[in-house]
């Protein structure tokens, strides 16, 4: 029997639980794992923690599925040491577990920047949003009026500054760089997305940064910019990026840079007995920090460790690939803001052009969209879309298919012209081939949601259950109900989604709402 021990039970660690067992059944191999886990709580949705902030997901909804029969999971008991010459970890209740295999999947924590005064008075006042505590603390801290200041204007941060405003906070959202989630969006597109935050009555500070924390009796009370201007706030949100969570690691000698330094198979480069998945895995690719390629490995690293091989897209019993996305689509849940960007930042015209690419772009201040699209030849290599959803699902969905374009690109920007239409039109499921990815996140097609269909599983939850479609970062919720709600009519199956269904027309459904189930 191989025994395996796993530090950490996040999105990655319970999803490579999943997998090995999965696995393991299914090869007849004797597996027995144990989990040790830091926070007290079952594996839940990190991605969707500002939804709930925005108040389109509860906490409950953010729970993913427990771990199977057999696997003993220590829920809020955390590895305290690593002895690998005798291959055991024992945890903070002195308990001693041995191990075959060790392996690491312990994420990232919040990265505090350095700022004088922010670890006064133990930091009160100053929050990350990285777990459940961190969010019901939060929450708890919202009442109409009160200031908050969120340091960092990336995607999350964002996220954050507009679902904090929608709670009735007074919110200032400050941001070193020159324009909001520089690394996603072009400058043209950035104004655009800051136009809408000012119009939800966020104020935007760009090309600033906190140089103190102000403090009265050891109470949060403001914070001095640079050039001495000094923001008033009741409480801080940092959002300044993670760093992997190593610290456990490197006390026991595991090689480590950033994140735990791993070869192609996952394995820690002077041991083959450890192994690190997710954000705590540093390849030579670097350290990812998104959840589709974390999966992957999780997958990867199960397949390995049962069937003795080497990486591979083989697939089990039940016929389906696990791989990661090859395209990059970039979803904002900013409650008010519309935004999708997809594949790498749009380049800048001119240098685009001498490298073969032209890029389109329209501007609708008033409206507050704008579309700006990269196309080298007749296919979409990179886009930006504001405020303007329709389009942006159908330049997803080229994008993703890799469809030829129109000769001239400008024609994606004006719907009803003279051309011909530039994408197809996505409203109805059934001009989505079954070969389509519709969750990005678990690289989920639109016919295994209709074999889900087939065989019985009506409701989101269960079609989550089935494919793990939803279980990410939610975006494609209102995709599967569209499917399924099209299959009920199509097979005369009762609809079990109406509610579903109206509360994401309404902007007010959880995308997380399948979570659960599983």
């Amino acid at each position: 029997m191989m025994k395996v021990v796993v530090v950490g039970h996040g999105m990655v660690g319970s999803r490579f639980v999943d997998d090995l067992v999965r696995h393991a059944k299914y090869a007849a191999v004797d597996v027995a794992v144990t989990v040790l886990a830091d926070e007290p709580y079952e594996p839940y949705n990190r991605l969707m923690l500002s939804e709930v902030i925005a108040g389109r997901a509860d906490l409950a909804s953010l729970s993913l599925p427990q771990a199977p029969a057999g696997v003993e999971v220590r829920q809020g008991v955390a590895a305290l040491a690593i002895d690998r010459q005798r291959r055991i970890v024992t945890d903070a209740e002195q308990v001693e577990h041995e191990y075959d295999v060790l392996v690491f999947a312990t994420g990232a924590e919040p990265r505090m920047p350095k700022i004088p005064g922010l670890a006064a008075s133990g930091g009160r006042g100053v929050r990350a949003v990285r777990t459940l505590d961190d969010c019901r603390e939060l929450l708890a801290a919202c009442e109409p009026g009160r200031r908050m200041v969120v340091l960092g204007g990336g995607l999350l941060g964002v996220e954050i500054a507009a679902g904090l405003r929608h709670r009735g906070v007074d919110v200032t959202l400050v941001h070193r760089a020159g324009h909001l989630m520089d690394r996603q969006l072009d400058e043209p597109s950035a104004r655009m997305v800051a136009a809408a935050l000012d119009d939800l009555g966020i104020d935007v500070r760009l090309e600033s940064g906190v140089t103190r924390v102000l403090r009265e009796r050891g109470v949060l009370c403001g914070l001095e910019l640079p050039g001495g201007d000094v923001l008033p706030t009741d409480l801080l949100v940092v959002n300044t990026g993670v760093q992997p969570r190593v610290s456990l690691a490197r006390a026991a000698g595991v090689p480590t840079d950033i994140g735990i330094l791993v070869d192609e198979r996952l394995r820690a480069l002077d041991d083959e007995s450890v192994a690190a998945v997710g954000d705590c895995a540093q390849t030579d690719a670097g350290c990812t920090g998104l959840i589709a390629p974390g999966w992957e490995q999780a997958g990867r690293l199960a397949r390995d460790l049962v069937r003795g091989a080497g990486p591979s897209q083989e697939t089990d019993g039940d016929g389906e690939a696990e791989s990661a996305p090859e395209t990059s689509v970039v979803k904002l849940k900013a409650r008010g803001v519309e935004m999708v960007a997809l594949g790498p930042r749009v380049p800048e015209p001119f240098e685009a052009h001498r490298r073969g690419v032209r890029v389109v772009s329209m501007h609708d201040v008033a409206e507050r969209r704008s579309v700006t699209v990269a196309v080298r030849g007749e296919r979409i290599v990179s886009a930006v879309i504001v405020g303007s959803p329709r389009l942006a699902a159908d330049l997803t969905t080229a994008y993703e298919r890799s469809s030829p374009l129109p000769l001239d690109p400008a024609h994606l920007l004006v719907k009803g012209a003279a051309s011909p239409e530039a994408v197809p039109e996505v409203s109805s499921p059934t001009t989505i081939p079954n070969s389509a990815t519709v969750c990005r996140c678990n690289g989920v097609t639109k016919k295994q949601i209709i074999d889900a269909h087939t065989a019985g599983h009506r409701e989101v939850a269960d079609v989550a259950l089935a494919t793990r479609a939803t279980t990410g970062c939610g975006g494609c919720t209102s995709s599967v109900c569209g499917i399924l709600e099209w299959m009920d009519a199509a097979t005369g199956a009762p609809a079990a989604r109406e509610s579903d269904a109206a509360q994401i027309a309404a902007g007010e459904g959880s995308q997380a709402q399948a979570v659960n189930a599983r």
